[in-house]
């Protein structure tokens, strides 16, 4: 892996699908599809036009693309309380980066900044499927409660806007008992590269929760992912992440308005992060 002094400089901004031009929808592809395989180019374009927002992370030198983040929104009622979710569907990263969190974080921060912002009353969540350990571990990481959280079963309303997201975004593909997502399509899962670097992990203990927690990682079974977005639901860690202060740099679009940009019924999502 690159030394952080050796890596380059990188900018962060955050785009909304019109400026996503081919040749960069290709690039996010190809990332795309060193972790991933059985993935079609032409359903990712089609994903790509109901974003919110992408965050594009490149070189700052040379305008590379080395990573980027795919994000969904939807607001809804579950049993009358207004409920609203930043859905990451793709966050890529490449390898020589991983040290970096800056695009976890950028992506994560604009969204505890829009839930601030609202005085609407709204409940705002960040929800994301998750194949492996690598992407679970922002859940406990960052936040209180969290869902899954091992030997915690979430409240009736965490569990209630899960199972709607599930449906919404997975369709027949989720399992409301397990809170998972078996997209069951041939030819669908891991890259032999992104196998090899999640075997080579599975004596660490956080990852041996995470497989309590999503025994079938291996099947490239996805466990959907839920949290508040909340200053009361901030570990110690995220609150140093988030502070309440201004967002973090990066060129950024408007936010867009009720109904736009929200998550499509059907399948809308995959993976949130490139390997377990």
């Amino acid at each position: 892996m690159t030394t952080p002094a050796a890596r380059p400089p990188l900018r962060t901004s955050f785009v909304e699908p019109a400026a996503l031009t081919p040749e960069r929808r290709a690039a996010m592809f190809a990332l795309l599809s060193v972790w991933f395989e059985g993935y079609g180019e032409d359903y990712f374009n089609e994903e790509l036009e109901d974003l919110d927002h992408c965050v594009v992370q490149e070189d700052a030198g040379t305008g590379e693309l080395v990573g980027f983040a795919t994000v969904y929104r939807q607001a809804t009622e579950i049993g009358g309380t207004a409920v609203g979710a930043f859905h990451t569907a793709h966050c890529i990263l490449e390898r020589r980066f991983w040290g970096s969190n800056e695009l976890v974080r950028s992506m994560v921060a604009e969204m505890v900044a829009r839930a601030r912002a609202d005085r609407s009353g709204r409940l705002w969540y960040w929800s994301y499927s998750a194949v492996g350990y690598r992407s679970y571990r922002y859940m406990p990481m960052l936040f209180v409660r969290h869902t899954p959280q091992l030997d915690t079963a979430p409240d009736a309303l965490d569990r209630a806007f899960r199972d709607h997201i599930g449906r919404e975004c997975f369709a027949q593909y989720y399992d409301a008992d397990t809170g998972t997502v078996d997209w069951q399509w041939q030819g669908y899962g891991l890259t032999e590269e992104a196998r090899a670097i999640s075997e080579a992990k599975l004596d660490s203990p956080a990852v041996a929760q995470f497989r309590r927690i999503n025994p079938r990682w291996a099947d490239s079974v996805e466990i959907l992912c839920l949290a508040r977005l909340q200053d009361d639901n901030l570990t110690a860690f995220g609150r140093r992440w988030f502070p309440v202060s201004p967002r973090p740099p990066g060129e950024r679009v408007a936010p867009k308005a009720p109904g736009e940009g929200a998550v499509r019924g059907g399948m809308s999502g995959t993976s949130a992060t490139p390997s377990p």
